[in-house]
């Protein structure tokens, strides 16, 4: 692609291999901390116009959250890259040496990786018996509304048993009275 040519979200998403909502929706996050794109006179806030670098950056994005990261989180770690000027285009010569650079060893010790995963061990099984605990709770409130509803159906039952038995019991004062045979 040219540097100096500017592209719609449809030809940029294509490229990236994302949805243009998609798209439209990282550019607003990374708008939201600061990253400016180049507008046209479009419509009322105008069409972005995506530039080589602004490419860049939605690539790296993509990057990010791919890698599980927010899009809170990616567009803030692109915005501060771009202001530090991590992104800034440096040209090397084919000649010159690159300077290697180590990777950073971190190191435990072997009671700091206890400490560690006993805390994580805490964490998980406070969380875990948390989600226990209210299952039971659920659970329990249940059965005491099932128990409820049964005792009311039973005590019912057993009311209409003794009304129907004192009705039967009156008639029969009734029929005994008038009805002698």
């Amino acid at each position: 692609m040219d540097k100096d040519l500017g592209f719609f979200a449809k030809h940029v998403a294509q490229e990236l291999g994302v949805n243009p909502n998609t798209l439209r929706r990282w550019a607003i996050e990374l708008e939201k901390v600061g990253y400016e794109f180049s507008r046209n006179d479009k419509g009322t806030n105008g069409q972005r116009i995506f530039y080589q670098k602004d490419i860049d950056v939605l690539t790296q994005f993509k990057s990010l959250v791919d890698q599980t990261q927010s899009y809170e989180d990616a567009a803030d770690i692109i915005v501060s890259r771009v202001k530090e000027g991590v992104n800034a285009p440096s040209t090397h010569s084919v000649n010159e040496e690159k300077e290697r650079v180590e990777p950073v060893k971190i190191s435990f010790t072997e009671q700091e990786l206890k400490q560690y995963t006993q805390s994580i061990i805490e964490e998980t099984s406070a969380q875990v018996s948390e989600a226990v605990y209210k299952r039971m709770e659920n659970l329990l409130e249940q059965r005491d509304q099932k128990l409820l509803n049964q005792l009311n159906e039973s005590m019912e039952k057993r009311r209409l048993e003794i009304a129907a038995a004192q009705e039967e019991t009156a008639s029969g004062f009734w029929s005994r009275l008038f009805n002698r045979k």
